[in-house]
C-alpha cells in the first residue's frame, strides 16, 4: 500500500520509492533568449556541487544584470537543495538588490517578486511561518501600492500565499488567495495560458494540502481533460505535471491502468520538452516503472527504471538521493523478477553402482 504523498511546493527534491512517486516541482523562470546561463542549465542537468562552481564561475566573469539575477536565483535554488537555507535565503536578497518594482519593466518587477517569494517559501521550510506570512503580506502590499493589485507580479505572490495558507491548512484564507491569483492570470494572460492552468494546478495541490483528496482529484481530472487534446499543451511541462498528480492519485485507488496511461504520457510531453536524459524526464521513467511494477508488469518497469537510472547517475552521479531511490526501485523489480522464475534446483547425479 502507498504512503501517503508528499506533496509540498517547498520541497525542492522528494526521494522516490516504490513506496511513493516522486514529485519535483520546480517551475523555472522564463528567461529571454540569449539570457539563459550556464548555472541555470547546470540546475537540472549535474550534481549540486558541480551547480554551484559552474554559479560562481559565472558570477566572476562580466554579465549583463539581467544575466547576474538569474544566475543568483538559480545559485539560490542549488544552496537550498544542498540543504544550506540561509545562504540561500541571502543569495535571493542580493539578487533582488539588482531590480525593482517597475511598471515600465514588467520581466524585471516579476523577478524581484518570484525572489520575494522564494525567500518566504524558505522561512516556511525552516520552521519561521510567522515571518513567511509578514513577507508575503508586505511583498502583496508592497506591489499593490507601486504597480497595482492585478498586475503579474501580484498574482505570482496570490499563487504563493495560497499555497501558504494551504499548507496552514486555513482553507478560506487559502481560497481567497488562489482565485485572486486565477483572476490575474486570466485577465493578463488568458484562461489557457499555461500560467493560468499552474494557479489552478497549485490550487489542486493545496487541496490535497488540507486533506481533501476527493476534491484535489477531480480539479486534477477537469485540468487534464481541459489540456487533454489543446494543440498549446502538446509538449507543455504543465501538462506532466498535471497528469503525474493525477496519475499517482489513480495508483492509490489501485487504478493502475489509467496511472500508466497518465505517467506514460508525461514521460512523452517531458522527453519532448527537455530531451530524453533530462532530471526531469527521468522523474517520470520513475514513476512509470513504479506503476507498472505495481501491475506486475516487470520487464516494462525494469526498462523504464533502468533508463532512469542511468540519466540520474550520469547527471546526478552514484550518491544523489534520486540516483539512490531509483537504484533501490530497479533492485526491488528484479528480485521480483527473479521471485517469479522460483528457485534454481541443481540436480546431481547418482554415481552408477558398481556391479
Amino acid at each position: 500500500m502507498l504512503t501517503p504523498l508528499i506533496l509540498r511546493r517547498s520541497r525542492t527534491i522528494a526521494v522516490c520509492t516504490l513506496l511513493a512517486v516522486c514529485f519535483i516541482h520546480n517551475a523555472q523562470a522564463q528567461t529571454p533568449v540569449g539570457e539563459v546561463s550556464r548555472c541555470e542549465q547546470s540546475l537540472t542537468q549535474q550534481p549540486v556541487p558541480v551547480t554551484i562552481e559552474t554559479c560562481r564561475e559565472e558570477l566572476a566573469a562580466p554579465v549583463s544584470t539581467l544575466k547576474r539575477v538569474n544566475v543568483l536565483e538559480n545559485l539560490g535554488k542549488a544552496y537550498l537543495s544542498q540543504n544550506e537555507p540561509d545562504l540561500a535565503m541571502s543569495t535571493w536578497r542580493e539578487a533582488a538588490q539588482y531590480i525593482a518594482l517597475d511598471r515600465k519593466n514588467p520581466s524585471g518587477s516579476e523577478q524581484w517578486a518570484r525572489l520575494q517569494v522564494l525567500v518566504a517559501q524558505t522561512l516556511v521550510q525552516v520552521d519561521k511561518s510567522k515571518d513567511a506570512e509578514a513577507m508575503f503580506m508586505n511583498t502583496a502590499e508592497r506591489i499593490d501600492r507601486e504597480i497595482g493589485r492585478f498586475t503579474m507580479p501580484a498574482g505570482i505572490v496570490q499563487d504563493a500565499l495560497g499555497s501558504f495558507y494551504a499548507l496552514q491548512n486555513q482553507a478560506a484564507k487559502a481560497e481567497e488567495a488562489f482565485r485572486k491569483a486565477r483572476i490575474i492570470h486570466e485577465i493578463r494572460l488568458g484562461k489557457m495560458h499555461p500560467k493560468t492552468i499552474e494557479t489552478r494546478m497549485n490550487y489542486a495541490v493545496g487541496l490535497l494540502d488540507m486533506g481533501q483528496e476527493p476534491e484535489a482529484k477531480a480539479e486534477f481530472q477537469v485540468l487534464a481533460d481541459v489540456i487533454a487534446n489543446h494543440p498549446d499543451f502538446q509538449n507543455q511541462p504543465i501538462k506532466a505535471e498535471v497528469l503525474t498528480f493525477l496519475g499517482t492519485l489513480q495508483m492509490r485507488e489501485d487504478d493502475l491502468v489509467s496511472a500508466a496511461k497518465n505517467y506514460q504520457t508525461a514521460f512523452e510531453v517531458r522527453q519532448a520538452a527537455f530531451g530524453p536524459d533530462d532530471v526531469r524526464t527521468s522523474q517520470s521513467l520513475n514513476n512509470l516503472g513504479v506503476v507498472l511494477y505495481r501491475a506486475g508488469d516487470l520487464q516494462r518497469a525494469e526498462k523504464a527504471l533502468s533508463r532512469a537510472y542511468i540519466i540520474r547517475k550520469d547527471a546526478l552521479g552514484d550518491t544523489d538521493a534520486l540516483t539512490l531511490s531509483t537504484q533501490k526501485n530497479l533492485q526491488a523489480v528484479i528480485a521480483a523478477q527473479n521471485a517469479a522464475k522460483g528457485p534454481t534446483i541443481i540436480q546431481q547425479s547418482t554415481p552408477p553402482k558398481k556391479p
